[in-house]
């Protein structure tokens, strides 16, 4: 990861989000899909640049006010700590100006622009005279063009950073005079207009004058409307937003791009109401006409490939076919020729070059027909397909066409392998994973340094072979060239281009451990290279020597991450070791990626252009510092889109990234739709402390399949106005992982109750379930159970073989257990490859898991020689142990810094090496999490309200809606005496609060009940109803109380920020010990009636089914007991 610290980053953010716009005679905007000032190296636009500049004063003497006319853009101004500072700028004449561009560091919460002939009387730019209230970033204010020599700052009110207040601080003041591009700007945006069967677009009527230029600079629908000018008739209206630029042919450095100009393609048709409605997919689809009726695959389809495309369709038509058999069981035929009814089709088409690359016609009528001009193109048409008809049991698809392709160039995924090593078979699942949401880039961190070593000692990991410097790949986990090529090969089949990353010169502990001559000990701690030794670049260059050069490379895609960045050494020298490396990779024929950074490392070295930057934090490098120099830029912007597990960002914000960001978008700066230089975005999984806090690839999938299915829409398909982020979350949970990459280890099921599995031992190994997942015994014995049959494990090999490998998040195991004495250490109750449910872990003797090489231990041990009846439940966050429902109860919570996950291991109940001994009874599994407690939350969704806010986004509703992942919680302002209030909405008999936590805890808080919202009794705590917590969860219980009203009253908080929760739950009282004592009273009838007919089946049938009938109606318990003593 980047390494930037959590609150900084946000608080930009959070500004960003709370301010609104200014309107009225002056127009605000903070880089957002607005006018765009000319590049910043322009000295003949920019009429402050190196003019003479007056302050209020200075925070510090460094920071004095001509650092922010002086062009550079990491030099600034910061004013004293008081909100009426001032700056302005000498022009040295009267000038025409119409506008100024403020480059913030640390922004204002409102402020005045005025200007002045004499700087004595000024007026504001603003006809009303009113404050504009500022967004941050890079801040634009346009205003009608007026004359003035002196151009002034005046703050008005200072905005609190971390709930701090600080001074005034911007880069760069500019002033610019540009109000006859402007008018142009207009003319045109008028002008532009598309009729129906229209094929070029036309500005004439805006009568351009001859001094000057128009060119169409961006669009972001090039398939409809592409840079020529061209336009092709979609099928229905297209929205397409423009970027025109206007150049003064006398002085070419003045140039003005426009706001976004949108314009309405009128398409062939009109969808209608009476015809099939747009098929869910994700990425959406970018043109739909329905027609009528539906397509349906069968056992007979065929896979068609068009005679002519045989070579080059050969290998989608195979992929697509084993990807069918996996959704559908059909093992369908691939022949080549003509398409039948009911056929799949696929065919080159030559004249469909301006859909794209990845573009296709996807048209269904008797048979679905998938056409691009690329082979890429046809195998996404077939993903269309394929999710289609996964989402429907009987196998349709809707008639209709469609017209498909991306609107940004670059989709991606990275992931931190550096840190956390993930095994090649896992990388290639997510090339099919990606290449399923079309997404079309993968790139690999393949070096890094850790904190806390890794187990063997080392900390820092290079994840390839290297023949070059036998010994540098990582002995805990690497992969072979061969392996790695093979992985791009992959990619190259499924559309993917896997990128592979070396980081250098920073994040190199690998290389100067591996020769500490590379290093400087004086570059943190040896984790830098020592670049400014030619012998050191040298080494660099040798090593992507070995996997570029020769007959057989390792590399074999078209593009290279060379890392550079955040290097602690000379500037100079840095800047002048990335146009190296740029222009070595360049040589080689690749096109180089890295991170960007040239704000933070601003210098005279010049660097070369001709690469692909990653924007991932503002303040280091900006995304339009890096389109001005002339960049291709990738958005990777920490704040969206980092996933760093247990530091921050545990998961993407989806309904964020949903409703507001495209790649265009970043934290503080929005650069137009369309702009040439922006080619798409990627979202990273960085492994900063994923070794060290137990976070397994399970895990990492857990939160990085939403992740890709929300960027893959945003990236592919755009911000579309007409689908909510609510049915979005409907159509993912249906389409889910890709075919033949059960990621998720989902299970099918043939009941309503979520059952996998149920081995009761009456019939041997029969699954009662219904989903006859019947088990197969090794070196097991049947043997008397605690009702009727059980089975006996008699230790080493011994176990029950199931067909069900794994059930992923969320599930719920139980059975009844009699162990023998003397179990051994790290006996086995169940197992697969992705871990192990012990008895005993290690010599702990107490229950617990193992994941990959993590271990968690529950403080409980199981009592030899007597029954126990074990509940184990499992979701995303952690795993809690029921002993006979609640005789003790623990629950190992996802918690820095160890992450107590664990997906269900099934393959083996038992033991194919280290089995416990001991007997069981009735295991059952559930593909559910079964809260064995009372589980419904009388708190959920019900109305909620509390004190003043941090921020208004952080409102009281956010933490009664069940949702827990980091943006969705309740925060108070900086006080002690907060307070959160649920309205149950009638009286009710409660017994259990829940809080869950976010960093920012109560360390003292009092919980009240009221039912009239007047009169308020404490139900917990000390003698003063204090409540003493630490944090992370608090489950506070209590006799049962009636209430409608809930309270928490904050006494002290545990920060310096306010009191913040996730979830506020609320329970009411449960049943458990009248379920008990009924179970009780059921298993002593069973004995005294042995196996006797109706009534001797419908005891063991309900204790059978011990104890998920807990929350449920215990009435007919009561009643079969009746039955049965009466008889």
């Amino acid at each position: 990861m980047k390494k930037i610290i959590l609150k900084a980053i946000s608080t930009m953010l959070v500004l960003a989000m709370m301010l609104t716009p200014v309107a009225q005679s002056a127009t605000v905007h903070a880089q957002t899909a607005s006018k765009q000032a000319v590049k910043e190296s322009s000295s003949q636009t920019n009429l402050a640049l190196n003019k003479p500049v007056f302050a209020s004063g200075n925070e510090v003497e460094a920071l004095k006010p001509e650092l922010a006319v002086d062009g550079k853009g990491n030099t600034r101004w910061s004013s004293p700590y008081k909100d009426d500072q001032w700056f302005y700028v000498d022009l040295g004449a009267k000038k025409d100006i119409d506008r100024v561009v403020i480059r913030w560091q640390t922004p204002a919460e409102s402020y005045k622009i005025l200007v002045s002939d004499d700087a004595k009387r000024w007026k504001n730019v603003r006809a009303d005279g009113g404050t504009i209230t500022s967004k941050g970033g890079v801040e634009t204010v346009d205003f009608p063009l007026l004359q003035a020599r002196y151009v002034k700052f005046q703050g008005v009110k200072r905005a609190p950073v971390e709930g701090k207040l600080y001074g005034y601080s911007f880069y760069e003041f500019e002033v610019y005079q540009l109000h006859d591009l402007r008018t142009i700007v207009d003319n045109v945006t008028a002008a532009l207009k598309v009729t129906a069967g229209q094929t070029k677009l036309n500005w004439s009527a805006a009568h351009i004058p001859q001094d000057y230029e128009v060119t169409l600079y961006g669009s972001d629908r090039l398939p409809v409307i592409d840079l020529e000018g061209n336009i092709h008739e979609p099928l229905v209206n297209a929205k397409v937003n423009l970027i025109i630029q206007v150049t003064d042919k006398k002085n070419p450095n003045r140039k003005l791009l426009s706001d976004n100009i949108l314009v309405i393609v009128p398409g062939q048709h009109k969808q209608t109401a009476d015809r099939n409605a747009e098929p869910d997919v994700i990425p959406s689809l970018r043109e739909w006409y329905g027609s009528k009726g539906d397509y349906t695959l069968t056992k007979s389809s065929r896979i068609v490939v068009d005679s002519k495309d045989r070579d080059i369709l050969q290998n989608a038509a195979e992929l697509t076919r084993q990807d069918l058999q996996d959704i559908t069981g059909f093992d369908l035929v691939i022949e080549y020729g003509k398409p039948k009814k009911g056929d799949l089709y696929l065919a080159i088409d030559p004249s469909l070059t301006w859909l794209g690359d990845e573009g296709n016609l996807f048209r269904v009528e008797d048979y679905v027909s998938m056409t691009s001009s690329t082979a890429q193109g046809v195998f996404f048409g077939t993903r269309t397909a394929l999710q289609i008809i996964k989402q429907h049991p009987n196998r349709t698809i809707p008639r209709g066409e469609a017209r498909d392709y991306p609107k940004y160039e670059q989709r991606g995924l990275m992931i931190d392998v550096a840190r956390k090593y993930y095994t090649i078979d896992f990388l290639q699942s997510y090339v099919k994973l990606l290449s399923w949401y079309k997404m079309n880039t993968f790139q690999i961190h393949l070096n890094d340094s850790v904190g806390t070593p890794f187990k063997d000692g080392t900390k820092a990991a290079f994840r390839l072979e290297s023949s070059t410097y036998p010994g540098l790949a990582s002995p805990n986990g690497h992969y072979t060239k061969q392996e790695f090529k093979d992985l791009q090969l992959m990619g190259k089949e499924y559309g993917v281009n896997v990128i592979p990353e070396i980081d250098t010169p920073g994040h190199s502990r690998v290389f100067t451990s591996y020769n500490p001559s590379l290093g400087n000990p004086s570059l943190e701690d040896n984790n830098m290279l020592d670049i400014s030794k030619p012998e050191t670049v040298q080494f660099v260059k040798s090593l992507l020597d070995e996997y570029l050069d020769g007959n057989d490379p390792t590399f074999i895609g078209p593009d290279i991450n060379i890392g550079t960045d955040e290097y602690k050494g000379d500037t100079e020298v840095f800047r002048g070791y990335m146009d190296t490396l740029i222009k070595y990779i360049n040589s080689k024929g690749k096109r180089p990626h890295l991170w960007g950074g040239l704000t933070h490392y601003n210098g005279v070295t010049p660097i070369s252009t001709d690469a692909t930057m990653d924007i991932w934090h503002e303040p280091y490098g900006a995304p339009q510092q890096a389109v001005d120099l002339g960049y291709d830029v990738i958005n990777a912007q920490n704040t969206y889109m980092y996933i760093v597990p247990t530091v921050y960002g545990n998961y993407l914000n989806t309904q964020l990234l949903y409703n507001e960001w495209e790649p265009v978008k970043w934290e503080t700066t929005t650069l137009l739709l369309g702009h040439p230089h922006v080619k798409g975005g990627m979202f990273c999984l960085w492994n900063d402390a994923s070794e060290v806090n137990g976070l397994s690839m399970d895990d990492s999938h857990d939160r990085m399949l939403p992740g890709i299915q929300v960027v893959a829409e945003k990236m592919w398909t755009g911000t579309r106005e007409d689908r909510s982020f609510e049915r979005f979350e409907q159509r993912k949970k249906k389409i889910g992982d890709a075919p033949t990459a059960n990621l998720s280890h989902k299970v099918a099921i043939n009941n309503e109750d979520n059952s996998v599995i149920q081995y009761l031992f009456e019939k041997g190994f029969e699954d009662a379930s219904g989903n006859h997942y019947d088990g197969k015994g090794v070196n097991v014995d049947i043997t008397q159970g605690k009702y009727e049959n059980g089975v006996r494990l008699n230790g080493g090999e011994s176990y029950i073989e199931t067909p069900v490998e794994t059930v992923g998040f969320d599930w719920t195991a139980s059975m009844w257990i009699k162990p023998d004495p003397g179990n051994p250490a790290d006996a086995v109750l169940m197992e697969s490859p992705v871990g192990t449910l012990k008895l005993k872990q290690g010599s702990t003797g107490k229950l617990g898991f193992t994941k990959e090489h993590y271990d968690s231990t529950f403080n409980y041990t199981v009592p030899e020689g007597k029954w126990t009846h074990l509940t184990f439940k499992g979701d995303n966050k952690g795993v809690t142990l029921f002993v006979n429902i609640d005789e003790y109860v623990e629950r190992m919570e996802e918690t820095y810094p160890k992450m107590n996950t664990l997906v269900l291991p099934t393959l083996r109940i038992g033991s194919a090496t280290n089995a416990f001994k001991g007997v069981l009874d009735n295991v059952m599994i559930y593909n559910k999490a079964i809260d064995l407690q009372n589980s419904d939350n009388l708190a959920l969704h019900q109305k909620a309200e509390s004190s003043a806010t941090e921020f208004p986004y952080y409102s009281p509703d956010m933490a009664v809606d069940g949702d827990v992942s980091p943006t969705s919680r309740w925060s108070s302002a900086y006080v002690d005496d907060a307070w959160f209030m649920v309205d149950l909405g009638d009286i009710k008999d409660i017994s259990k609060v829940i809080i869950r936590w976010q960093a920012a805890y109560a360390e003292k808080f009092k919980l009240l009940v009221s039912t009239d919202k007047k009169n308020w009794t404490s139900v917990s705590g000390d003698k003063d109803g204090v409540i003493h917590s630490k944090g992370n969860l608090d489950i506070i219980t209590f006799d049962a109380k009636q209430a409608r009203y809930v309270k928490f009253q904050g006494v002290k908080r545990a920060t310096v920020f306010g009191n913040s929760f996730f979830e506020f739950e609320v329970y009411g009282a449960d049943h458990i010990q009248e379920y008990k004592q009924l179970i009780a009273q059921m298993d002593e009838l069973l004995q005294q009636i042995g196996n006797n007919g109706k009534l001797h089946k419908q005891l063991l049938q309900v204790l059978n089914r011990y104890p998920y009938d807990v929350n449920r109606e215990l009435r007919p318990m009561q009643d079969l007991i009746n039955t049965a003593g009466a008889k």
